[in-house]
């Protein structure tokens, strides 16, 4: 089990609270170990309740529900999206007796439970939940590259390195295909073949809105508004993130990734050699990398309290932004990095504008610079981050 900071901030959590994110976070797994509680819950597909071996019918089940906690009791209920609105008072009724949690798989139950009209609202608070932080996974694991992979937690019981994933491209991608679309099924949107498009696109390494349009107008009728929004879309539903775009000028503020590294290799697996029809192995190291400059970049500014960013007009890997002013850049690398290669990425960091001016490698310590990481530096510093938020806690 990953120690995670979530199981440390839920555990803590007082009074009622909304736990929601995409599928597959680990939301459930956290919660049942994290959350005292006395009793779990779970909503299925066909609209009863699971209860230990007992299985209730819906309205009955809220109706016991809403008794254990006017008993003080402490009550987990999963799959919350699915409870028709009808049904939330009967919960309500009782607040603020007892402790509910509530798990959600969709990020747009927050809209109907913090509406001015829900009975939810200021009884509940939201608490949302992505992929594993990057720092917790590779204070964990101790290798960058694992660290990546395993932000997704259901990975474990699958693969034990990249390798894996580079040997069986296909079984990996079907489960995410399939993942995605039961993100989109919980919040009750089409999976069209525009946002298909979009995130293969982006997980090629297309980032701006305009870029992305021109690409695909050759099949499909979109503009850069159009996938301004469709990219909106995806990231409040969790798909993507957006990282800051260090003087990107005008239309180019955010740069949009992939939040899992996983999904963002297989989806360039099959958008570069169609892995759906030909399950063959392929290299991922150029998705790997891009991943990790983020991840990486992710790692940094927690240590350093900034911001992290992307430079697309210098190529500089990571900017660590403060009060929207840069601090430092660096070039990050999975293989060697050498001597003309360091001078050259210094001066490029320094040329934008940067004080200061850092390399990273996980194979072999950098040529000197304001500051030169290895591998086990970063594993240095994701454990030294993870000791601070378990004294917090």
């Amino acid at each position: 089990m990953i120690e995670r900071r979530e199981c440390y901030e839920l555990s803590t959590l007082k009074g009622w609270s909304l736990i929601y994110g995409r599928r597959k976070v680990g939301k459930t797994y956290l919660a049942t170990r994290c959350v005292p509680h006395d009793s779990y819950y779970v909503v299925t597909r066909q609209m009863d309740v699971l209860n230990g071996g007992e299985r209730l019918e819906l309205g009955r089940a809220v109706t016991q529900i809403a008794r254990e906690l006017k008993a003080g009791k402490s009550v987990i209920l999963d799959e919350f999206q699915r409870v028709p609105e009808a049904l939330w008072e009967v919960l309500t009724t009782q607040h603020p007796s007892g402790k509910l949690t509530l798990l959600a798989g969709s990020l747009g139950i927050t809209k109907k439970a913090f509406d001015r009209n829900s009975p939810l609202l200021g009884l509940a608070l939201p608490y949302r939940m992505d992929v594993v932080h990057y720092p917790d996974a590779l204070a964990h694991f101790g290798d960058p590259l694992s660290a990546l992979l395993f932000r997704d937690p259901w990975v474990t019981a699958h693969a034990t390195s990249w390798a894996d994933v580079s040997r069986n491209p296909q079984g990996f991608y079907y489960v995410v295909k399939g993942l995605i679309g039961e993100v989109f099924q919980e919040e009750k949107r089409r999976f069209t073949q525009i946002y298909e498009a979009i995130l293969v696109s982006v997980a090629e390494g297309e980032w701006n809105s305009s870029i992305i349009a021109s690409r695909l107008q050759s099949t499909m009728s979109v503009n850069g508004s159009t996938v301004s929004s469709y990219l909106d879309s995806l990231s409040k539903m969790g798909l993507i993130r957006r990282i800051r775009v260090f003087r990107g000028g005008r239309g180019a503020e955010w740069y949009h990734t992939l939040s899992s590294p996983l999904m963002s290799a297989v989806l360039y697996a099959e958008a570069k050699h169609r892995v759906s029809d030909n399950n063959q192995e392929v290299d991922l190291t150029r998705p790997i990398a891009r991943e990790l400059q983020f991840c990486v970049g992710e790692l940094l500014a927690e240590k350093n309290g900034a911001q992290p960013a992307y430079s697309p007009k210098e190529d500089i890997d990571i900017v660590l932004l403060k009060h929207g002013k840069p601090i430092a850049g660096y070039e990050v690398k999975i293989g060697e990095i050498e001597k003309a290669e360091a001078e050259k990425a210094t001066w490029k960091i320094r040329s934008a504008g940067i004080p200061r001016a850092g390399l990273v490698s996980l194979t072999a310590k950098p040529p000197p610079s304001d500051e030169s990481l290895t591998a086990e530096d970063l594993v240095k510093i994701a454990r030294e981050i993870r000791k601070k938020w378990q004294k917090r806690s």
